[in-house]
């Protein structure tokens, strides 16, 4: 009797033993699969609200108080400040920045606050780019716009007629000699995007149309013009010639950002299914010349940002880096609760939104 005791109490010894090692295998599984996380806590609060007009300008960022336009350095403090006019606007291009308000552009340079040029346009400015060596501004109404090209010392160079298309994007390429213009024309049955190029004070270089899809994102790359549509990314020669063999389907993909890097646009996609009046992205698609992966991230975000081969993802309370040539993402705790993101700086630091506070968030290894 006592040897059956004696038995029948060891095989119950070792069951309690096996589902111990398998509780403790269950766990250290879950643990492995967990994203790494780290607290972040070097934080600053920029003298800034979130209803504020706020890009990245280098290090930091540059925002607008509605008359003027102030910047901040890396560290959060500001470098300098100018007044443009009630109700301005701006924007940061290269290491310049473009204010106007009513007729007035003023061109200023944004790590001292120098002003390149101040001119009145005789119209109403719609919007501006600025570049390396021209700037560039829509004036007039939308429909029946012309887009003025100026030199560094506010002298006109071009204009050029934008009648019956919306002109939904432009910009400077090519060390900033050469210029795109993205219209829509929506005078026929069906929209038709159109992509122009332009030397300045000089010719119309190149024509693009596609009557196929919208294209509502263009990039130019060492050679080409990238043209992100609702259906295909189609990259073309400067003249309009299509590369077909660089073309990819991104149809069900929205592009949320990008980054042309060593002459290459990384292009960071979600899912249209995650995309709704609340983002919620998990699968994050990133393209470049050399590379078309799928991965995922570790929490739910709602936006995404592309900053030196490197997508970045927000949530409430992470941020998350993700590496073009990781199979994986890391996931960074925030001290505070995120709400929004303005974006990345020069740095690969962040500048996120709590409620109407905004913080620039410095991330290990930046």
């Amino acid at each position: 009797m006592n040897k059956r005791e004696g038995r029948s109490l060891s095989w119950a010894t070792a069951l309690l033993l096996a589902l111990a090692v398998c509780a403790a295998g269950f766990v250290l599984a879950r643990l492995l699969v967990r994203p790494a996380r780290t607290a972040l806590d070097d934080v600053t609060l920029l003298p800034c609200t979130s209803s504020q007009s706020i890009e990245i300008l280098n290090q930091g960022i540059v925002y607008s108080d509605g008359a003027s336009l102030r910047a901040l350095n890396g560290n959060g403090r500001q470098i300098w400040s100018y007044v443009i006019g009630a109700n301005c606007s701006f924007s940061v291009g290269g290491s310049n920045v473009a204010g106007w308000s009513n007729d007035l552009l003023v061109v200023l340079n944004g790590s001292s606050g120098d002003v390149q040029f101040s001119a009145s346009l005789g119209e109403t400015v719609l919007s501006a780019v600025t570049g390396e060596v021209y700037t560039a501004a829509l004036l007039g109404e939308e429909g029946k716009a012309s887009l003025v090209v100026l030199d560094k010392n506010g002298r006109e160079v071009d204009r050029i007629a934008q009648a019956d298309t919306t002109v939904l994007d432009y910009g400077f390429f090519n060390s900033g000699n050469m210029l795109y213009v993205l219209a829509l024309d929506t005078n026929g049955t069906v929209p038709m995007s159109q992509i122009t190029t332009y030397r300045p004070g000089r010719m119309q270089a190149g024509s693009i149309t596609d009557s196929e899809q919208v294209i509502y994102k263009v990039m130019l790359d060492a050679n080409n013009v990238v043209a992100v549509g609702t259906t295909y990314i189609r990259v073309y020669d400067y003249t309009g010639s299509e590369v077909v063999s660089r073309r990819k389907l991104v149809y069900g993909w929205e592009m949320m950002d990008s980054e042309v890097r060593n002459a290459d646009p990384l292009m960071a996609f979600a899912p249209m299914t995650e995309i709704g009046t609340t983002a919620e992205i998990s699968d994050v698609r990133m393209v470049n010349a050399n590379a078309d992966r799928t991965g995922r991230m570790p929490f739910v975000c709602f936006a995404l940002a592309v900053h030196s081969d490197m997508v970045y993802g927000f949530n409430a309370n992470y941020v998350m880096t993700y590496p073009v040539t990781s199979a994986s993402a890391t996931a960074y705790h925030l001290p505070f609760e995120c709400n929004g993101a303005v974006g990345v700086t020069s740095e690969g630091n962040v500048i996120l939104v709590s409620g109407d506070s905004v913080y620039l968030v410095k991330l290990p290894g930046s």
